[in-house]
């Protein structure tokens, strides 16, 4: 192996050698989630767990948490009047993140938040002279508990932060070290429970969304070890969050739904026995509807009149066809539930829905009417069949 090195930064002026600063490092780590269409409306941690999850296996199963790559060594003076020259931690306020859909650039906006902290902590002296064993804790933490190794002395702790949302620094000293005591503590491992919340995923588009946030790292930093720190792995931590939101969406019509024939209420028999003529022609369509994300709805029409589509016969009579749906209750326009309402022809004027709640296997139609005006004219054509192509149009691709 062959070692090159080059001093590129520095320069002998007057007997002086000039060197550049140390090159900051910028740190990160990933927070990941997804919604597939479930249920719960909610999103999935997919984030790998954080090394406390070794130790403190409860908190894990009820709380998302991850790794930091933050490492230091931290020095320590036992009874010192500034709490910065004690063990001591900051951590980050709560955020807001914007979050960009992969292909259209929608926004959301999520808050993310630190809610607890872990460090694995070592010195190079005597069990009962590390800064973190038989604790006494201060400030805006509350101890959860600390697992403790005697050869390396070494102390991994959990510590809940009181208030996530404004946190206050915590800072704590080792009852067993006697006063004066200085150590070295090297911060081997961190790791932390967070809190992220965001739009209900029902209400977000299907793709993949990625935002992030920076913090600051030392001495009035976002995060801040105190007083007398070294070889600190970075000055800043950007957190990137990527989001994937995959929709169930399926609509199901029984077969035989690819062909409807239009009737009076009751059928054909009383206006042929002599009756009243009929008031109007409808046929409605059940279908069942699996959905738990936003999509939109159109007609195309293979005859078209005015805004509706038609049905001719074979001498070119046409009469206009009113397209209609009723969704169900977990699924709204404009606000409001869903009940018989007129389908627009062409994508450029498609009809947006929103899932208040997912809905899985839920009733649904489709309505098809010609009203009484046009009855009486298609009444003239005794004898005729008049057939008209329509097509409904379910789209998540918005």
């Amino acid at each position: 192996m062959k070692v090159l090195m080059k001093l590129l930064a520095g320069s002998w002026l007057g007997g002086v050698l000039w060197l550049a600063p140390p090159v900051a490092l910028a740190l990160d780590v990933t927070i990941t989630a997804q919604y597939l269409g479930g249920g719960t409306g909610r999103f999935d941690n997919t984030t790998p767990p954080g090394g406390l999850c070794s130790s403190w296996f409860a908190t894990c199963r009820t709380r998302t948490t991850v790794t930091l790559p933050i490492t230091y060594d931290k020095k320590t003076t036992k009874g010192a009047a500034d709490p910065r020259d004690l063990f001591y931690v900051g951590l980050p306020a709560k955020r807001e993140v914007d979050i960009y859909h992969d292909t259209t650039g929608e926004s959301r906006r999520l808050t993310f938040e630190w809610t607890a902290l872990s460090q694995r902590v070592q010195i190079a002296s005597h069990f009962y002279n590390h800064p973190l064993y038989n604790l006494t804790l201060s400030g805006g933490c509350r101890a959860v508990g600390s697992v403790s190794q005697e050869r390396p002395a070494k102390v991994s702790y959990l510590w809940d932060i009181t208030q996530p949302s404004a946190p206050s620094p915590c800072w704590g000293f080792g009852r067993a070290a006697p006063n004066g005591r200085v150590e070295i503590a090297s911060v081997l491992e961190t790791s932390v429970a967070y809190a992220m919340n965001i739009t209900p995923p029902f209400r977000m588009p299907s793709g993949t969304y990625r935002g992030s946030v920076t913090y600051s790292i030392g001495p009035g930093g976002d995060f801040d070890f105190g007083n007398d720190v070294t070889a600190l792995s970075g000055n800043s931590l950007t957190v990137n969050f990527v989001l994937d939101v995959q929709h169930a969406f399926l609509f199901e019509f029984p077969p035989g739904s690819e062909r409807a024939v239009l009737e009076p209420p009751g059928g054909w028999q009383a206006w042929l026995a002599g009756g009243k003529p009929p008031q109007r022609l409808n046929r409605d369509l059940p279908f069942r509807a699996w959905s738990t994300g936003p999509f939109k709805v159109y007609k195309l029409c293979q005859y078209d009149v005015g805004p509706e589509c038609g049905i001719r016969n074979e001498h070119n009579d046409q009469v206009p066809v009113l397209v209609a749906l009723t969704l169900p209750g977990g699924i709204q326009h404009a606000g409001g539930q869903v009940e018989r309402l007129a389908l627009p022809s062409g994508a450029q004027a498609a009809l947006q829905f929103d899932a208040v709640t997912p809905t899985l296997n839920r009733r649904g139609q489709l309505h098809f009417d010609v009203d009484r005006s046009q009855v009486q004219n298609m009444l003239k054509h005794p004898g005729s069949t008049y057939t008209g192509q329509v097509t409904v149009v379910f789209d998540a691709e918005l």
